[in-house]
């Protein structure tokens, strides 16, 4: 028998939408106090923090698995813009590119050989894998090094970087997700098994070593010195060209709104109802793993984890 109370029910009913017209009422006041575009600037980055927000919960809502590397994964769904819309550098890739690609080879070979020793050698198998280790180790900086600072050197005040492949930006938020799906594969087959306190410990570091190396590899991403220009997405025009375009410039004077504000605001409608859409595909789409075998499995983690791994 339930010892719910009927208040309490419907106090759990009233409370999100308590709570969504709260922050309605705040944002009203954000714009009536310094503007409609300050306003929006709040309601676009709480849609994004909403996106951000699903991916925590099919992880700990759903599975009750406490993953704080999910700052290693945004970082890698921000990298999917500059690597695929941002034009090529040019003259970065034939100064460098071929020397980071050598050196990513070589780098590999040397792991695979390593655990080639580490599988077939009987005797001396630590030295071997040692020698193999520094040897490749030196010959990676000896290649990767030269190359970088080729790169780097090619305009660095707007450049210094590769660049990227100059593609639509809508197609690069599908490649950070890739980016992100890779990196969380390589955390799950690392870190979960693991449990409670240290998989968020070991999360957390993941996350950081992302971070840290997207600020650090400047020929990729420009690190902290941040790359600008990225171009915006269809159907998001520039503020200039609205402004200049007379068929919106007739509709503001026939409102009686200044051009330029009116053309802010309207860039910043156009972006909140493109981060709705991709919202509510991605709300529709959970809900649909939610109700599958995948969802049941995580709830089943979630209840009760010993009795799911037995099964």
């Amino acid at each position: 028998m339930s010892t719910r109370q009927p208040g309490a029910a419907r106090g759990g009913k009233l409370r999100a939408p308590l709570l969504f017209a709260a922050m309605a009422a705040l944002i009203a006041v954000e714009a009536t106090t310094t503007g409609w575009n300050g306003a929006l600037v709040i309601v676009n980055m709480g849609l994004i923090s909403a996106i951000l927000a699903l991916g925590v919960n099919m992880q700990w809502g759903y599975a009750g698995l406490f993953n704080t590397g999910v700052v290693g994964f945004i970082a890698l769904g921000g990298l999917g813009p500059v690597l695929v819309s941002m034009t090529p550098t040019p003259g970065a890739f034939s100064a460098g590119g071929w020397g980071v690609l050598i050196a990513f080879a070589i780098a590999l070979v040397t792991i695979a050989a390593a655990v080639w020793l580490n599988r077939h050698l009987k005797r001396m198998k630590g030295l071997a894998i040692l020698a193999v280790l520094i040897a490749g180790f030196f010959l990676y900086r000896a290649i990767f090094d030269p190359a970088v600072a080729a790169i780097q050197a090619i305009n660095p005040a707007s450049a210094g970087y590769l660049g990227g492949l100059g593609l639509p930006t809508l197609l690069s938020w599908p490649m950070g997700a890739l980016l992100a799906a890779c990196a969380a594969w390589v955390v799950g087959k690392t870190a979960l098994g693991l449990r409670s306190d240290y998989l968020a410990v070991a999360t957390l570091g993941i996350g950081e070593i992302i971070v840290a190396v997207l600020k650090n590899e400047e020929w990729l991403d420009r690190g902290v010195l941040n790359v600008t220009g990225i171009p915006r997405p269809w159907p998001v025009p520039y503020e200039v060209d609205l402004q200049a375009d007379p068929g919106f410039l007739e509709r503001v004077a026939a409102f009686g709104l200044d051009p330029v504000t009116a053309s802010t605001i309207s860039v910043k409608l156009l972006y909140g109802a493109l981060f709705a859409a991709v919202l509510l595909v991605l709300i529709w789409a959970l809900q649909l793993a939610l109700n599958s075998p995948w969802g049941r499995m995580m709830r089943a983690i979630r209840d009760n984890e010993v009795a799911d791994g037995a099964h």
